[in-house]
């Protein structure tokens, strides 16, 4: 079996440092242009070449990215962009990406260092939430995923550890989030198995947040109805306006009513290392599980 080592290591370092520079060039140009310009269809109908049946060069490669793909992006890179929470990126995290990038370390267990990193990264996250140090957590590609991930975790504490095994049976729960909850809350619900319709929208008040006297009404009806509610996403930054909801009214009320209190705080939980924003975010450190993103407002790559 021939090797997957580059034939050529030097030629191989030559066009990387090429790249390193062309990245660079065009981050620092970035604001020279628009912030998003379409992808001319002849362009796009030369992207869509089809399944290769004989090897390319990586400068050819290369070429094709640089004509093709580099100059037809999302935009968000752009110090103008404003279209939606989107990070930007920096240089310095490009670089970080490389680095993790060439160790391509799988860390699914066993004992090495990026795991330790993992965990490290976990712990500082507890610490800005306010949490325990004792508290776990994972790293995954998004808040859609993270949210899922504490719907199925919400639910195991509603129906206890054998419903990874039994699944949830006759159990009729009933999650509730703001209307103006991501559409990531309601397709959690379906990937579950759940469903849509055991997901109450719950009305907002004048400034966005989940009214809590609304709240309270749709639980006390699906109990009457014999459901069972298990689960509260409060928002921490809603993707239209930014709004928070009351974080630490609605952890008294899970308390009370012993619900899961599960906070999507997307782009706003990371609001916690501003001083003059972490007030608005009281609460958040009574959440039972919150899910966010490094790369939205921390600019995380």
């Amino acid at each position: 079996m021939p090797s997957l080592d580059p034939a050529d290591w030097s030629e191989l370092r030559s066009l990387g440092h090429r790249m390193l520079d062309d990245m660079f060039d065009h981050l620092g140009a970035l604001r020279d242009g628009p912030v998003w310009q379409p992808m001319p269809e002849l362009l796009r109908r030369q992207l869509r070449a089809g399944l290769p049946h004989e090897p390319s060069t990586a400068p050819d490669v290369y070429e094709r990215f640089r004509r093709l793909v580099l100059p037809y992006a999302t935009g968000n890179l752009h110090p103008g962009f404003m279209g939606w929470v989107h990070g930007g990126g920096t240089a310095v995290g490009m670089l970080a990406e490389l680095l993790a990038g060439g160790m391509n370390a799988n860390l699914g267990g066993r004992d090495h260092a990026p795991i330790e990193v993992e965990r490290e990264v976990i712990a500082w996250s507890a610490e800005m939430l306010g949490f325990p140090s004792d508290a776990s957590g994972l790293l995954v590609t998004g808040t859609s995923i993270a949210n899922l991930i504490g719907l199925l975790v919400a639910c195991t504490g509603a129906l206890g550890p054998s419903v990874r095994q039994c699944g949830v049976g006759n159990a009729r729960l009933t999650a509730y989030a703001s209307a103006a909850a991501h559409g990531c809350i309601a397709q959690a619900m379906e990937v579950a198995g759940l469903g849509r319709d055991a997901l109450r929208l719950i009305p907002c008040d004048a400034v966005g947040r989940m009214r809590l006297t609304a709240l309270r009404v749709a639980v006390t009806a699906d109990r009457a109805a014999g459901r069972m509610p298990f689960l509260v996403v409060g928002t921490a930054g809603t993707v239209d306006c930014g709004a928070i909801d009351d974080l630490a009214g609605l952890a008294e009320f899970c308390r009370r009513e012993s619900l899961w209190f599960h906070v999507d705080g997307a782009f706003g939980a990371i609001a916690m290392l501003a001083p003059a924003l972490r007030a608005r975010l009281r609460g958040i450190e009574q959440a039972d599980s919150v899910a966010f993103d490094f790369h939205k407002w921390a600019q995380v790559p």
